[in-house]
C-alpha cells in the first residue's frame, strides 16, 4: 500500500518534533515545575509568531496550493493578545509587560516568516502550529489552568470550538496534505520546510530554558541571601553547659 504523503511528513519529522517536545522549558512547564509568568512568557513570543504566520497566511489565502488550508476560524493571534493581557491585568498573577521580554529567537522565527515565498512553505508552517495546537496545544491548555490556576478565560488560545469536534477537522485536514501534488504543489518542499518550523520552534524553547534556568538561579541566591540575613540576626546558641568538679572523695 502507497503511503501517504500525510503519513510521509509525519514519519519526517517526528526526531526533530520529540526532541522540541522535549525541550526542558516545554517539560517543566507542562510538569507544574514553572509559574504563570513562564506560561505568560511563552504567549508572548506567540504574539509576533502568529501574527506574522496569519498576516502570510491572508497573503496567500486565494493561490490554488494554499487556499484548502486557509481557514479564519484557525486564526490565534487576537486570542493570544486578548490571555496575554488578561494575565497582565489580573492581580493574582503579579505580572507585567515589562517582565515579558520578546526573545531573539521569536523576533527571527517571525521575521523567517515574513519572508517566505513559496506556498509549501507556508503550509508547513500552518500544519506544524495549527495541527500541533490541536493535539498536544490542547493538553497545555488543560496544565496551565491544573498547576498555575489560570482561569480558562485567560486560556482561550486553546478553544477550537467553532471548528467542532477535532478529530473530524484534523482527518480532513491530513486529506488536504495528501492532496498537495494534485493542486500542483511539491511534496519536498513542505517536508523541507516542516524541517525547519520545528528548528526554529526548538530554537524559541531553548532560549526560554536559558531565561528560565536564570531566573530560578536568581530567585535561589535571593531566597539564600534572605534566609541568611534572618539567620545572622539571631541570639547565638548556648554552648553546652560547663561540667561541674567532682565533689572530693576524701573524708
Amino acid at each position: 500500500m502507497t503511503e501517504t504523503f500525510s503519513a510521509r511528513l509525519k514519519a519526517s519529522t517526528a526526531t526533530i518534533h520529540d526532541e522540541v517536545e522535549h525541550t526542558n522549558f516545554m517539560v517543566d512547564l507542562m510538569e507544574g515545575r514553572l509559574d504563570a509568568r513562564a506560561y505568560a512568557l511563552l504567549l508572548k513570543q506567540y504574539t509576533v509568531i502568529y501574527a506574522a504566520l496569519e498576516a502570510k497566511t491572508r497573503e496567500f489565502a486565494e493561490d490554488p496550493i494554499f487556499a484548502p488550508f486557509h481557514d479564519a476560524n484557525l486564526f490565534r493571534a487576537e486570542r493570544i493578545v486578548r490571555d496575554l493581557q488578561e494575565l497582565t491585568d489580573s492581580e493574582e498573577f503579579t505580572l507585567n509587560d515589562s517582565d515579558l521580554p520578546t526573545t531573539r529567537s521569536a523576533e527571527a522565527y517571525a521575521s523567517h516568516l515574513g519572508h517566505l515565498d513559496k506556498p509549501e512553505q507556508v503550509i508547513a508552517h500552518h500544519y506544524t502550529r495549527y495541527l500541533g495546537d490541536l493535539s498536544g496545544g490542547q493538553a497545555i491548555g488543560a496544565l496551565m489552568g491544573r498547576h498555575y490556576d489560570i482561569p480558562a478565560s485567560a486560556l482561550t488560545i486553546w478553544d477550537f470550538t467553532e471548528l467542532g469536534k477535532t478529530k473530524p477537522y484534523k482527518d480532513s485536514y491530513r486529506l488536504r496534505l495528501n492532496d498537495i501534488a494534485g493542486t500542483g504543489g511539491n511534496e519536498q518542499t513542505v517536508i523541507d520546510e516542516t524541517m525547519t518550523a520545528f528548528e526554529l520552534n526548538g530554537e524559541l524553547l531553548s532560549e526560554l530554558t536559558s531565561l528560565s534556568d536564570r531566573r530560578t538561579a536568581v530567585r535561589h541566591a535571593a531566597d539564600r541571601h534572605t534566609a541568611g540575613r534572618h539567620t545572622a540576626g539571631r541570639p547565638a546558641a548556648a554552648g553546652p553547659a560547663a561540667t561541674r568538679p567532682a565533689a572530693s572523695s576524701v573524708s
